[in-house]
């Protein structure tokens, strides 16, 4: 059984439908290869995934620290293509940790986003993580 279903809508626009919660996703090529750009490109997508998965590990790791990491939140930033290779060869992520944590807990979290995360360990992309604590 599928757990999602893409369907190309024309002009470059793809809807992704998640089966059994029926949440919908649109993709747009950029604008740049002939695309709309009104919505995400899957490349916009990859960065979200990548800041999610270490948002979510982060937090369930965290939890078994003992550490809340309610309310942080990533900035997915600009991202760096090779035209050469056609590959994302860099993502930028700033995670906004909220909390005051000592120097031994925040490595602990920025090494749970470094190694814990499913999307980051496939993607051989440089991942440039920075943390701001607030």
């Amino acid at each position: 059984m599928a757990i999602s279903v893409a369907k190309y809508l024309g002009n470059a626009r793809v809807e992704t439908t998640h089966v059994a919660s029926g949440q919908k996703l649109v993709t747009d090529a950029g604008k740049a290869f002939g695309g709309y750009g009104e919505y995400p490109t899957p490349v916009d997508v990859l960065g979200q995934s990548l800041a999610n998965c270490a948002l979510t590990v982060m937090a369930l790791r965290g939890l078994k620290e003992g550490i809340d990491l309610t309310g942080s939140y990533a900035e997915i930033g600009e991202f760096e293509e090779s035209m050469e290779t056609l590959s994302v060869t860099k993502l930028n992520v700033v995670f906004h940790i909220k909390g005051d944590f000592d120097e031994k807990t925040r490595k602990k979290i920025e090494t749970f986003a470094h190694k814990a995360c499913f999307v980051g360990n496939t993607l051989t992309a440089e991942k440039n993580f920075t943390f701001i604590y607030e």
